[in-house]
C-alpha cells in the first residue's frame, strides 16, 4: 500500500514556474507542503479537491511592504492580502521601530502570529533614518542582533542609509554582517543611486533594490547583479515604466511588491494580483507574471522551498477561473484552505504625544517674495525643488493661498520644536490636513492655508494621541484614530477603509483636482532620503546637497 497524504488535487490546470507553463497534472499535498505532483497510483488520500478544470498558481508573494501604510494591524492587513492571493509578505516595520524601539518590533512579531499569512520581518536598517530628523528610538546592531533568534525574521530591512554604507560606519556594517551571520541578507534602498554608487551597497553584500522608477534604472541593477523588486503602491507607481525592459532572458531578477500602499487601493485595485494584471496587460505571458510573483520572489527573499507548485515546496496556493483575468477564488497557505477569518488585534501601549505649537510657531518670516518650494510630484515620493514667487503678509510672513500652502513638522516625543516651509501641488482652497504618519520618525505633519486650523489639527492629533485628520474653514473635523503608536488602526479593515474613504471625499470639498491620496503623499514630505527638498522636525532639507538651507535663496 502506498502512502496517505491528507489532500489530492485533481483536474487542475498547475503551474510549472520552471518550465513556465501551465500544465494538466494533479498535487498531493501533505502536512503543510506538497508531497507530488503529477498523477499516482501508488498515493492514498483522506480527501479530494476536484479543481474543475480551473488554473492553480503558487502563492503570490509581495517582496517589501509597509505594513503601518496600510493603517492596519498585521492580522487585518491580512485578511485583505488573502482575499487577493497574497500569500506571502516581506514587510519592514521600520515605522512603528521609529515610534515605539523594541516593543514595537516585539508587538509586531506577536501580532503576525494572529493570522494564517505567511509575514516575514525584515529588521530595520535605519532608525533613525538619518540624523537630520528626531525618531522616538535608536536601535543599533546590538538591539537588532537577538532578533534573529525569531524564526519571522529573515535579514535586514531596506538600508536607506547609503552616506553610512560608503563612509563604513561600524553600525551599520556590523547591522549587514549580523544578517548575514545568521544565514540572511540586507534589502537595498537605491533611490537615485548611479551605477558607480550601486557598487558600495553589492560591495557590502546588498543584493536587492525596490527604488527603480524606469526601465533604466532597473537594467542598472540587474548590472550590479542586484534583484529588482518591481514597486506599484499607492503613492510610488513605477510599474508601467519598468515593464518594457522585463523578457525572457532577465525575467528571473525581477519580482513584484507594493511598498507603502493604502488599505483603500487594496481593496479596490488589489496587492501583488494588481501588479500580476499590469504585467499581462502589458503584454508579458502569465506563466512568466506569476512566476514573477511567486517563485522570483521566494528566491530574491532567500527562502527556500517556497513560490513553487511541486514536490517538497510549501503548499502555498490560489485557485483562478482565468490566469489571464486573476481574480483569487479559493486560496491555501500552509496545505490548509483559507476559510472565513476571525481574530482579535493585539493592543499596544502607544508613547503619548508630546509637542508644542501655537499659532505664533507658524509664522514664517520672509525677507523677499523669493522662497524656496517644495513640489509634489503626484503618485511619487520624490519633490521637485524651486524657488519661487509667493505671498507676504504685511509683517513680511508667508501669506498661504490656493498655491502654496504651509507645511510644520513638530518633533512629537520630546518637544524638540518643528520645521517650517512651502509646498506647492495640494491646491488647498481651506483649512488643513494633518497626520502622525510622517516618514521616517514619525513627527507630527501638518499642511494648510489656515493657522487656525492648522492648530486645531495639531491639538486633535495631539489629544486622540495620533492619527489622520482634517480640518475645514468652520473648524469641523474629520479623522481617523490610529491607536497603535499613532501609525495603524485597532479596528477591523472594513471600519477603516470606511474612513479613510470619508477623508478623502472631505478632501476632496476642500480641494481642487488632485488625483493621488494627499494623506500618504504628506507622509513623505518629511523624508530626507528620498530628492529633492524636504521637511523635518529641524528644518527645510536639500535632498541633493544633503543639508539644511534656509528657505530665504541667498
Amino acid at each position: 500500500m502506498g502512502k496517505q497524504v491528507d489532500l489530492h488535487i485533481y483536474n487542475a490546470k498547475i503551474l510549472d514556474v520552471f518550465n513556465q507553463k501551465f500544465e494538466d497534472t494533479d498535487l498531493w499535498i501533505d502536512h503543510n507542503s506538497i508531497y507530488f505532483r503529477g498523477q499516482s497510483q501508488d498515493l492514498t488520500t483522506k480527501n479530494n479537491f476536484d479543481a474543475q478544470g480551473k488554473y492553480i498558481v503558487p502563492g503570490l508573494i509581495d517582496a517589501h511592504l509597509h505594513i503601518e501604510s496600510s493603517l492596519l494591524a498585521p492580522s487585518e492587513l491580512a485578511k485583505l492580502e488573502l482575499k487577493h492571493g497574497i500569500t506571502r509578505i516581506f514587510a519592514d516595520p521600520h515605522e512603528i521601530g521609529s515610534v515605539s524601539g523594541v516593543s514595537g518590533l516585539f508587538y509586531m512579531i506577536e501580532e503576525a502570529r494572529n493570522t494564517p499569512l505567511h509575514i516575514h520581518y525584515m529588521l530595520p536598517s535605519s532608525v533613525p533614518a538619518t540624523s537630520f530628523e528626531h525618531a522616538g528610538a535608536v536601535l543599533h546592531a546590538d538591539a537588532l542582533k537577538a532578533f534573529y533568534g525569531f524564526p519571522e525574521i529573515n535579514g535586514l530591512a531596506e538600508v536607506m542609509d547609503f552616506p553610512a554604507v560608503e563612509k563604513g560606519d561600524p553600525d551599520m556594517l556590523q547591522k549587514i554582517k549580523d544578517a548575514q551571520n545568521a544565514g540572511h541578507h540586507a534589502d537595498g534602498h537605491g533611490s537615485g543611486l548611479s551605477r558607480q554608487q550601486l557598487a558600495v551597497y553589492r560591495a557590502v553584500g546588498i543584493d536587492t533594490d525596490h527604488e527603480s522608477t524606469s526601465g533604466t534604472e532597473a537594467l542598472e541593477r540587474i548590472q550590479a547583479g542586484m534583484k529588482v523588486f518591481i514597486r506599484e503602491g499607492t503613492v510610488e507607481r513605477d510599474e508601467k515604466a519598468i515593464l518594457p525592459v522585463v523578457h525572457k532572458n532577465n525575467q528571473s531578477y525581477f519580482s513584484f511588491c507594493t511598498d507603502d500602499k493604502s488599505a483603500i487601493d487594496i481593496e479596490k485595485e488589489g496587492s501583488i494580483d494588481n501588479n500580476v494584471r499590469l504585467a499581462i496587460d502589458a503584454g508579458i505571458p502569465a506563466e512568466r507574471a506569476f512566476t514573477m510573483a511567486s517563485y522570483n520572489a521566494a528566491i530574491a527573499q532567500h527562502i527556500d522551498n517556497v513560490g513553487a507548485l511541486t514536490d517538497g515546496f510549501v503548499a502555498d496556493l490560489v485557485v483562478t477561473n482565468d490566469p489571464t483575468h486573476f481574480q483569487a477564488e479559493k486560496i491555501m497557505t500552509n496545505g490548509q484552505w483559507v476559510a472565513d477569518l476571525a481574530s482579535q488585534v493585539l493592543t499596544f501601549t502607544s508613547p503619548a504625544i508630546n509637542t508644542t505649537l501655537s499659532l505664533s510657531d507658524l509664522k514664517l518670516p520672509l525677507r523677499s517674495d523669493k522662497a524656496h518650494v517644495i513640489n509634489i510630484e503626484p503618485q511619487h515620493i520624490t519633490t521637485k525643488h524651486t524657488v519661487e514667487s509667493v505671498q507676504r503678509d504685511a509683517d513680511g510672513n508667508f501669506s498661504a493661498d490656493e498655491n502654496y500652502a504651509k507645511i510644520v513638522v513638530a518633533e512629537r516625543y520630546h518637544d524638540l520644536g518643528h520645521g517650517l516651509g512651502i509646498i506647492h501641488g495640494f491646491n488647498l482652497k481651506e483649512g488643513a490636513i494633518a497626520s502622525t504618519i510622517a516618514h521616517d520618525s514619525h513627527n507630527m505633519i501638518i499642511a494648510g492655508v489656515d493657522d487656525k486650523a492648522m492648530i486645531i489639527a495639531y491639538d486633535r492629533l495631539k489629544r486622540m494621541g495620533g492619527g489622520l485628520i482634517l480640518v475645514d474653514k468652520n473648524g469641523f473635523t474629520r479623522e481617523l484614530p490610529l491607536e497603535i503608536a499613532g501609525l495603524m488602526s485597532n479596528r477591523p479593515y472594513d471600519e477603516v477603509i470606511k474612513k479613510q474613504k470619508a477623508l478623502r471625499t472631505a478632501f476632496a470639498s476642500i480641494s481642487e483636482n488632485i488625483t493621488f491620496d494627499p494623506f500618504l503623499t504628506l507622509s513623505f514630505m518629511a523624508l530626507p532620503v528620498i530628492p529633492s527638498l524636504k521637511i523635518t522636525d529641524q528644518g527645510l532639507f536639500d535632498v541633493d546637497q544633503f543639508k539644511f538651507i534656509d528657505i530665504n535663496p541667498a
